[in-house]
């Protein structure tokens, strides 16, 4: 057996959750599977070689936060009272799908050709209040296909000749395959029911067309012990996507004089996203055909996106987690399993705040009475992947 990475399986889309005290949403970030490093059968992807896998993930949203602040009271209050009369939450509960078909192909023995395939399923649960007082939960549903990504990578370093490290840089496209505007019939306040578009947390696309960066590499740090890293960026010049979330905000002062009206803020973004990894592996057993790995991730949306026009709704945030996996192979199968979990939660301000507090501030000319508007988010604490790759060789 010699000592090479090879790339488990490739790129999945993943969605954290959030909300805040009037609209739903979502920081949508990019989860990575990882590197199973030490593969008998090398980490590059032979010439005209072909390698095909499934990713399963799933995560469940729950817990809010504004900045970094939990909201715990919203587990507890705000969904009126069971029959006992104890206090219900009104958090708001996604639980999210995802399966990811991916085909792989070496163009070359440095360059390889991928190809990822997202179905999703998600439920959005929250809670009701009617005109009438009374509370209620219900849940919404959006499933489909999910936006398919394209994506080319080259080893910097000859394969031939670097055992021992190597760096891959990558270029890709994320199509808008996935619809962002699946409505479902929702309870209303007056006791009826419409057919509504979705909230932006569990659309299956986001409606733009983005290029992504990626940068991954590994070295041999002792004996079977690896480090390893891998980054990512998308970049989604869209503004926005058209569907809208609601009626545009008028901001008011403290004696309810309109002060202006965040036209373009009630419509969804096709936001950027970028993720990080690093961290440390090592095959275990005689046989090494076990590999254990232990990676800090840093993932998220930001506020604004690095190209395109920055007037449009999104919550943006980023998760800081500790992510551990187990992966085993045998012949041309490999399967893993990877779990980070989220020790860091952070929503930062959105454009659409920011755009609020500046109007509010602009009529306030004493500094200590100046306000801060930020939204909250929910995030999940973990979330579970899954992943099978079976290498086919050559087809023709």
């Amino acid at each position: 057996m010699n000592n090479k990475f090879y790339i488990l399986v490739l790129i999945v889309l993943v969605s954290l959750a959030c909300m805040d005290a009037r609209a739903q949403g979502c920081v949508a970030v990019r989860q990575m599977g990882g590197l199973n490093p030490l593969s008998s059968n090398g980490y590059t992807l032979p010439k005209n070689e072909f390698q095909v896998g499934l990713n399963y993930r799933y995560f469940h949203s729950w817990r809010h936060f504004v900045g970094t602040e939990e909201q715990k009271e919203r587990q507890t209050t705000g969904g009126g009272h069971d029959a006992n009369g104890k206090e219900r939450g009104n958090a708001v509960n996604i639980y999210s799908h995802a399966v990811d078909i991916n085909v792989s192909y070496g163009l070359s023995d440095r360059i390889q050709l991928n190809l990822a395939i997202p179905y999703v399923h998600n439920e959005r649960s929250q809670v009701l209040r009617t005109t009438a007082g009374d509370t209620s939960r219900y849940s919404v549903y959006a499933k489909g296909l999910g936006d398919i990504r394209l994506s080319a990578s080259y080893w910097v370093l000859d394969p031939a000749h670097a055992d021992k490290g190597n760096l891959s840089i990558g270029l890709g496209v994320k199509l808008n395959t996935g619809s962002h505007s699946v409505k479902d019939d929702a309870p209303q306040a007056d006791g009826t029911t419409q057919r509504v578009v979705m909230d932006q947390a569990i659309q299956p696309g986001d409606g733009g067309v983005g290029i992504s960066v990626e940068l991954q590499g590994f070295r041999q740090l002792y004996g079977r012990i690896y480090g390893f890293a891998n980054g990512y960026y998308l970049f989604n010049p869209r503004e926005t996507n058209g569907t809208f979330k609601s009626a545009p905000t008028v901001v008011k002062d403290a004696n309810g004089n309109t002060l202006g009206t965040l036209t373009g803020y009630n419509e969804y973004a096709s936001p950027d996203q970028y993720f990080a990894r690093a961290g440390f592996m090592a095959a275990v057993g005689k046989t090494r055909n076990v590999t254990l790995s232990l990676a800090g991730r840093w993932e998220g949306i930001p506020a604004y996106d690095a190209f395109g026009g920055q007037v449009a709704y999104r919550r943006p945030g980023y998760v800081v987690a500790v992510e551990s996996g187990v992966s085993y192979r045998t012949g041309k199968h490999s399967i893993a399993l990877f779990v980070p979990y989220n020790f860091i939660k952070n929503r930062i301000k959105s454009a659409a705040d920011i755009a609020r507090q500046n109007l509010q501030n602009s009529v306030i000319t004493n500094e200590s009475e100046k306000v801060s508007v930020q939204g909250d988010a929910a995030f999940a604490d973990y979330s579970i992947n899954i992943n099978y790759a079976f290498r086919l060789g050559q087809l023709f």
